[in-house]
């Protein structure tokens, strides 16, 4: 994966799944290259590998999740969600820690191009229904995509 940073111009590799990140940071730290951790804050363990390594983490607001969920359960609502899939998402427009999905606000590397109150901007349109996220798998997205082999990720 290293050769990804050295040879086609890659910055970033988003490492969805889990533990996966130790062999995308181990390639990363060869080179200079950074990465975007996955469920959790993953600052702590991918910057390990190299001081400022992770840029930001994609996270699945697990606390968040659980405290609802144990709130529903006590409430005696288990019934609405028991054999259920739920899709969890944006619950509070003015507070992004508040939600099931999030990026953590202190760790994240903010910068010039995208501050932390873009973010907080942008969450509170995506809440408002300003801007959409999709999740229809049915129909594809208006796009063209060049897809370029990267080969092996030794």
């Amino acid at each position: 994966m290293d050769n990804w940073y050295q040879t086609l111009g890659v910055e970033v590799v988003f490492a969805s799944g889990g533990g996966i990140y130790t062999s995308a940071a181990e390639a990363a730290a060869k080179v200079g290259g950074k990465l975007i951790g996955v469920d959790v804050d993953q600052s702590a363990n991918i910057d390990t590998y190299g001081e400022g390594m992770c840029v930001t983490s994609a996270m699945k607001g697990l606390a968040e999740t659980v405290k609802h969920m144990l709130g529903e359960v006590v409430a005696g609502n288990f019934a609405n969600y028991g054999g259920q899939v739920e899709t969890l998402g944006l619950v509070n427009g003015d507070d992004p820690t508040a939600n099931y999905v999030q990026l953590p606000m202190e760790t994240t590397q903010w910068g010039d191009g995208f501050t932390q109150d873009d973010y907080k901007a942008l969450v509170k349109a995506m809440y408002d229904g300003d801007v959409t996220v999709s999740n229809d798998i049915s129909a594809m997205p208006a796009t063209t995509i060049t897809v370029n082999f990267a080969g092996n990720i030794k």
